[in-house]
């Protein structure tokens, strides 16, 4: 009998450290938002995400400057934007169009070195991003 209670006691010990230790699923939002450079909607990109341990999620820029992006995860995040291509003739297809928007200083295609840094919880749901 001592022998079974302790196998017993041992399985019960293993069911308890497994369950109290195993981390359970970690809740990703989705968010919508705007970005602006120097105040007019930023019109094209891909915009990324970057959490701590490297989790990252990314999504498109529309042309109106909205984004939504999926699968982020809760924490401390910093932003990079890689800017899209512009057009190069004008909507009559005569000459080239001048860029609606200036092109975007190289800092903010690096996460790490953009100064784009925000925290996002489980009630984040809109992020306005203002790019100077």
């Amino acid at each position: 009998m001592n022998a079974i209670s302790r196998a017993l006691a041992l399985g019960a010990l293993a069911c308890l450290v497994v369950t109290g230790c195993s981390k359970g699923e970690i809740k990703k939002q989705t968010i919508e938002g705007t970005i602006t450079y120097k105040g007019a909607p930023l019109q094209s990109g891909i915009l990324r995400f970057v959490g701590a341990g490297g989790a990252f999620a990314t999504a498109p820029i529309h042309s109106d400057g909205t984004f939504t992006i999926t699968d982020v995860v809760p924490g401390e995040i910093q932003v990079g934007i890689m800017e899209g291509p512009r057009s190069s003739s004008s909507s009559d297809g005569k000459g080239a169009a001048a860029p609606k928007t200036a092109p975007l200083p190289a800092k903010y295609k690096d996460p790490e070195h953009s100064g784009l840094k925000y925290t996002i919880d489980e009630n984040t749901k809109k992020l306005n991003i203002e790019l100077k």
